[in-house]
């Protein structure tokens, strides 16, 4: 092994990993804790190495020679950003037209907190900041230190030693380093180990994109550019850094190798004999500089917006790319979980996608920081050449590097299209997996009623419901035949829903059949007093006319209401657009309490009782007169809608979370009451986990809008 260089034993230890991972699955997920020691001694020196590097380096620069590097840094900073933002433009190109539909969005019932700027920005405790690797903070810190040093007159009592101090650091480094075949092999192995098929098989469309996205930057665009404008050669540059970058695929992190990187870069300057004093003290102050700053690998992240966008339904328009482009600049200065979330909301797109995304990091990650370690090697290079006076603009090399990306890129983009619209059109699209939704709980012998009827078993003398439940092993359900996600029948006539399940799961515990009764509208009240059923699962808000009338269950579900508009009505987007109209018509089924407590919140609303859901999605049904602007329901639901009903979409224009509990309506007996109430408990606090651990990535997306989370 002694003879076998360091890069090739890393990527062995990498290949070693994943099949490791494969072949052994879980019984090695515990090299995972071996892969975090090993980043964890990596990540040891690097805080306090910038820290002292960028206090040496930039004490000892003038002010002429400070202004003028980060000049150049920032020109070039500009550019290579603007190339990622043109790619980002054209890279959602390759997705076909998919159908699909809205998601359940948990922003209609909770409040996500904004990032703190300040405290990753502003370096009001730098202990914290340094206990915290809160980078761009350490980094301000050490400017305005080194900034203070740079005029005084004896600073080299301070730096000399702090010099000292960063190459002992450095050693350090160096010293682990040496190790890290075995802790890639660990970290290769632990996260394949975890990692299923099941899990890959909706993000397919971004990680093929994003792959391709990162390939192409890293190998074509950024070579061409550092051919294009310094004397370096491309070759060099990956035989150089071959080892590093194999290093920081495999643990996911720039920063752990960043004493390396530098290293790696002194070298490429001294394959070219820059060997000068003041380029070397650059490295140490751009790198370090420019790390806290928005990078390529950050940027292409951010192409899973308009993949969730695509995915979910909701396609970016070109007048949406404005936006999007800006918030991609912004939020590519904090981490891609904390940005593409406020990325994502900005955009009206379900933030449940996101779920997908975090997966996917397994993999991205580390693609993404290679990338982002390339844009660091090649800001250093442009921005050393430009101060060195050996920057040279190459007419020819750039013609035929536009020539090439160009011709590579679009017929990529193309090829990649057609393959996603093949492999995509094997994929059920949201519309199709809410019609094909299969009961989880034990089916039970069911009859379905075509009208509502009453009991014909009546209760014998002093008889609660419980008893003749028992007695007849019969339970009678009250159902409305359109309400999703609760009750309502798929496209192969059979009646499914939340409600469904848990009423064929309380049969079975029951030992007895089910009859469902279709609940004639308006009469729910009236029907349940005459027993013509013992319970109600149709996802029924309680309030206190119901409370009043009849007995209901504890509640069982919290939901939040919103607004069923079509997609291109964005007057109910915000609270404030939706209060300047001055007059609009909100649309609900039976609930006049409900909307009434609605339409209260704007000055010129009004209300509409339907008979019938399908009259607000068939125009062709309302009389004349009628102008409905949205049907008012729960967010749960309507996002259900709107996945069978192309063209509409999910708002709410409260100016905040209106909520609401669900309830069963039960027949009046205080025996029967307990007894739903504290079995409903314990299904839901046991058997309902059956919904809450998704087995595929079909449930992660589809769950919140199946039970309503």
């Amino acid at each position: 092994m002694k003879n076998i260089s360091l890069s090739t034993r890393v990527l062995l230890g990498v290949v070693l990993g994943i099949l490791t991972g494969i072949l052994f699955g879980d019984h090695v997920s515990f090299f995972s804790i071996i892969g975090d020691i090993f980043i964890g001694l990596l990540q040891m020196t690097v805080m306090p190495y910038i820290m002292f590097s960028l206090i040496v380096n930039i004490g000892r620069l003038s002010l002429e020679t400070g202004l003028r590097l980060v000049k150049y840094a920032l020109t070039f900073l500009g550019m290579l950003l603007g190339i990622g933002l043109l790619w980002l433009f054209v890279l959602p190109f390759v997705f076909p037209e998919w159908g699909s539909g809205s998601f359940y969005s948990n922003d209609f019932i909770t409040e996500v907190p904004p990032f703190d700027i300040v405290e990753l920005y502003i370096p009001s405790n730098p202990f914290s900041s340094l206990s915290n690797n809160i980078v761009p903070a350490v980094v301000l810190f050490s400017i305005f230190v080194g900034l203070g040093l740079m005029n005084l007159p004896n600073k080299e009592v301070l730096l000399r030693p702090l010099e000292v101090l960063n190459d002992g650091l450095n050693q350090v480094n160096k010293m682990i380093v040496k190790i890290t075949p075995i802790g890639v092999f660990s970290l290769a192995a632990g996260v394949v180990s975890e990692l299923t098929l099941d899990d890959l098989s909706r993000l397919q469309g971004y990680l093929l994109v994003y792959l391709f996205a990162v390939v192409i930057m890293t190998f074509l665009v950024l070579p061409y550019v550092i051919s294009i404008f310094t004397p370096f050669s491309t070759r060099t540059i990956f035989k150089v850094t071959y080892s590093t970058l194999i290093t920081i695929f495999a643990t996911g992190k720039i920063i752990v190798v960043f004493p390396q990187l530098i290293d790696d870069i002194k070298r490429i300057l001294d394959s070219e004999d820059v060997r000068s004093e003041d380029a070397r003290s650059e490295v140490d102050v751009i790198m370090p500089l420019a790390y806290p700053f928005p990078n390529l690998g950050t940027f292409m992240i951010f192409i899973f917006v308009p993949f969730a966008a695509w995915y979910s339904g909701q396609e970016l328009n070109m007048n949406d790319y404005p936006l999007f482009l800006s918030s991609t600049l912004l939020s590519s200065f904090v981490a891609p979980i904390t940005g593409l979330p406020f990325s994502l909301d900005l955009l009206g797109i379900p933030k449940e996608t996101f779920q997908l995304f975090v997966v996917s990091t397994v993999l991205t990650d580390r693609v993404r920081v290679v990338l982002g370690a390339f844009h660091l090697i090649t800001l250093t290079l442009l921005t050393i050449s430009a101060t060195q006076g050996i920057l040279k603009f190459k007419v020819k090399k750039l013609i035929s590097g536009l020539i090439v990306v160009v011709v590579v890129g679009s017929t990529s983009i193309w090829g990649i299209n057609k393959l996603l619209s093949w492999n995509m059109s094997k994929i059920p699209t949201n519309k199709e997996i809410m019609d094909s939704f299969k009961l989880i709980s034990k089916e039970q012998p069911y009859t379905i009623l075509k009208k509502a009827k009453k009991n014909p078993k009546r209760k014998w003398r002093r008889e609660n419901t419980l008893s003749r439940v028992k007695r007849t092993k019969t339970l009678r359900v009250g159902f409305y035949d359109n309400s999703m996600p609760y009750s309502y029948y798929s496209k192969d006539s059979v009646l499914v829903g939340l409600g469904i399940d848990l009423v064929h799961q309380l049969a079975y515990d029951l030992g007895a059949e089910l009859v469902f009764v279709p609940i004639d509208k308006g009469d729910l009240i009236k029907e349940l007093k005459a027993d013509y059923f013992d319970i109600v699962v149709s996802g029924i808000f309680l309030s206190s006319d119901y409370a009043e009338k009849i007995t209901l269950s504890e509640p069982y579900l919290s939901v939040s209401l919103a607004l069923v508009v079509k997609k291109t009505n964005n007057n109910f987007n915000t609270y404030e657009s939706a209060n300047k109209l001055d007059t609009f018509t909100v649309a609900y089924f039976e609930r006049s309490d409900i909307a009434n407590e609605f339409i209260s919140f704007f000055k010129g609303a009004g209300s509409y009782a339907m008979k019938d859901l399908n009259d607000f999605f068939d125009e062709n049904i309302l009389p004349d007169s009628i102008k409905v602007d949205g049907y008012l329901t729960s967010a749960e639901r309507a996002s259900a809608l709107t996945i069978l009903n192309d063209g509409y979409k999910v708002v709410n224009p409260l100016p905040v979370h209106m909520k609401n509990s669900l309830v069963f309506p039960i027949a009046k007996d205080e025996v029967w009451s307990k007894y739903v109430d504290k079995w409903f408990l314990g299904v839901w606090q046991i058997g309902v986990l059956r919904y809450l651990i998704p087995k595929t990535f079909d449930d992660v997306l589809f769950l919140p809008i199946y039970i309503g989370l």
